[in-house]
């Protein structure tokens, strides 16, 4: 798994991870859409979350396979 990152598990259909710090929450989701075609929410707007968020919503075993593959990438 990529180094630092942190998920917190929910009851919803998404997970919400907190990234290393130092990396950008808007360019790691760039990157991941750019090279990867992945689209996940830059929460950097989002009041009470203290660093760099994402969140990922949860899809079907392939999309969250595609997902687990890329962010273990480095």
């Amino acid at each position: 798994s990529r180094k630092g990152l942190k998920v917190y598990p929910s009851k919803a259909n998404f997970a919400l991870l907190e990234l290393p710090a130092g990396t950008s929450s808007f360019d790691f989701s760039m990157r991941l859409l750019i090279e990867k075609g992945i689209y996940v929410r830059d929460c950097s707007d989002k009041i009470g979350l203290d660093g760099q968020f994402v969140r990922i919503a949860s899809r079907t075993a392939e999309q969250n396979r595609r997902i687990t593959d890329a962010l273990g990438q480095d």
